[in-house]
C-alpha cells in the first residue's frame, strides 16, 4: 500500500501538484478533507473567455454572440458572490477574447474530442512502491500545426512563464509527444506566446514533489496531516475558502 493508495488518491494533476507546492494546508483541505475550493471573479473571467474563444474559432457562434454568451454566464456565477472585482473582470471578457481570436486565426479551426470536450492526456508516475496517473486537458490542439496551445489570461502580462506554467507545459509536451506546446497569454490589451523551460528538468521536478507527497502521506491519517503543515492565511489558494481554512487550521 502507497500513501496515496492509503488516503484514496486515484490520480494527479498539475493544478494538485503546484497548490502542494505552493500552499500544501490548501492541498490538504481539498484532497484529504474534499473542502471544494474557492471560486474568484478571476478564475471565472478565464473560463468563460476561454468559452467564448472557442465558441469563435470552432464556428460554434459569432464572436459577438460568444462574448455576449460568456458574460450571461459570468453574471450568472458571481450574482450571488460578488468578490468586488466582478464588474471590472466583465468588462475584460470581451477585449480578451478578440485578442485571443485574433491570435489563434493563424492556425484555423482546433480538434476537439467527438463529444466536443478538451483532449485528455495522461502518464502514469511511480516511484518506490507508489505509481499513480497524472492527467491533464489541452485547451486548443491544432494537428495540422504539430500544435498545442493553452490559453492564459491575465492582468499583467508576464515576461517568462511561472514555474507553475512550465510544469504545466512540461506535462502537456510529454505526455503529448511530438507536438510542440506554447502559452498564449492574453490581458485586455495585448497577447504574448511563451514557451520557457525544460521539459525534462520540470518532469523530473513533479516526479519528486510526487515522491515527496506520497512519503508525506504515509505519515498517518489526515487529522494528524493537518496538524503538521504550514498554513499561509495569505496564499491566493485560500480565496473563497476562508471558512474551511478557519475550521480546520483555527487561523
Amino acid at each position: 500500500m502507497s500513501g496515496f493508495t492509503d488516503h484514496g488518491i486515484t490520480h494527479s494533476s498539475v493544478s494538485q501538484i503546484n497548490r502542494w507546492i505552493d500552499c500544501p494546508s490548501a492541498w490538504v483541505s481539498q484532497y484529504l478533507f474534499k473542502n471544494k475550493g474557492g471560486a474568484s471573479s478571476p478564475m471565472w473571467r478565464g473560463i468563460f473567455t476561454e468559452q467564448a474563444v472557442s465558441d469563435t474559432i470552432t464556428g460554434t457562434l459569432d464572436i459577438d454572440a460568444a462574448i455576449e454568451r460568456a458574460v450571461r454566464d459570468f453574471d450568472s456565477k458571481v450574482m450571488f458572490d460578488d468578490d468586488g472585482k466582478a464588474a471590472k473582470e466583465r468588462e475584460n471578457i470581451g477585449p480578451m477574447t478578440r485578442l485571443a481570436v485574433e491570435a489563434l486565426e493563424p492556425y484555423g479551426k482546433p480538434v476537439f474530442q467527438e463529444d466536443g470536450g478538451q483532449h485528455k492526456v495522461s502518464l502514469t508516475a511511480a516511484g518506490d512502491g507508489w505509481s499513480l496517473d497524472f492527467i491533464g486537458f489541452i485547451d486548443f490542439k491544432f494537428p495540422d500545426h504539430g500544435l498545442i496551445i493553452d490559453l492564459k489570461t491575465t492582468l499583467r502580462m508576464p515576461s517568462v512563464m511561472s514555474r507553475s506554467h512550465q510544469r504545466q507545459r512540461a506535462f502537456y509536451a510529454k505526455a503529448s509527444g511530438n507536438s510542440a506546446v506554447k502559452f498564449l497569454y492574453v490581458t485586455p490589451k495585448k497577447t504574448a506566446i511563451l514557451e520557457d523551460g525544460d521539459p525534462g528538468q520540470l518532469m523530473a521536478e513533479i516526479k519528486a514533489h510526487l515522491a515527496r507527497q506520497e512519503a508525506f502521506l504515509r505519515l498517518g491519517d489526515k487529522e494528524l496531516l493537518r496538524t503538521v503543515v504550514p498554513v499561509d492565511p495569505d496564499s491566493f489558494y485560500w480565496r473563497g475558502s476562508e471558512a474551511a481554512r478557519l475550521e480546520l487550521y483555527g487561523i
